[in-house]
C-alpha cells in the first residue's frame, strides 16, 4: 500500500498513512487513513485492505468484481509530487 493522498469515488480525499493490524484478529490487515476535510469525532479511520481496494458501482456504491465500475479509492498523490500515473504500484505487505 503506497502512503499518500487517495480520492474516494464520491470525491472526498484522504491521507493514507499505511497499514495496521486488528489487535483482536491477527488475520485482519487494515488501511489507516485520515480525511482531508473537517470531521466531527475521531479523525482516524480504518478499513480492511480488501474493502479499500474494492471496485464499486459509481451509481449505487455496491461492490463489484475487480475491474468493473470504478475503484473505491484511487491514488492521486504520493506526497513526492507523484500521482498514480508516475508512481509504480507497490505490493501490499500482509
Amino acid at each position: 500500500m503506497t502512503p499518500g493522498t487517495y480520492q474516494h469515488w464520491k470525491g472526498p480525499q484522504y491521507l493514507v498513512l499505511g497499514l495496521g493490524h486488528d489487535a483482536n484478529d491477527e488475520n485482519r490487515t487494515a488501511v489507516v487513513y485520515l480525511p482531508l476535510y473537517p470531521v466531527d469525532g475521531p479523525p482516524f479511520a480504518v478499513r480492511s485492505v480488501e474493502d479499500f481496494m474494492a471496485w464499486v458501482d459509481p451509481v449505487t456504491g455496491a461492490t463489484l468484481p475487480e475491474g468493473q465500475g470504478v475503484p473505491r479509492f484511487r491514488l492521486v498523490d504520493t506526497g513526492m509530487g507523484k500521482g498514480r500515473e508516475q508512481a509504480a504500484p507497490q505490493p501490499l505487505d500482509q
